[in-house]
């Protein structure tokens, strides 16, 4: 049950991260003067980040999975 509450809570994380990143890149493209690139590139680079973060993740519940399986 608490894993699922972590993979709920990532989504939350990644509709966050996506919002921020587009108002903040919009805000850089009107203070720099570019054509919405920085709202689209920081989108981007979020999103990597996010699925680096949640590679981690599911590495480490694999590793804990493995660990509290009984040895037969």
């Amino acid at each position: 049950m608490q894993k699922g509450i972590v993979f709920a809570g990532l989504a939350f994380e990644l509709v966050a991260m996506c919002f921020g990143g587009h108002i903040v890149g919009t805000y850089l493209d009107e203070y720099m003067g570019w054509k919405g690139q920085g709202a689209t590139y920081l989108v981007l680079i979020l999103l990597v980040g996010w699925f680096v973060h949640l590679i981690v993740l599911l590495k480490r519940f694999e590793k804990d999975n493995a660990d509290s399986d009984p040895k037969s």
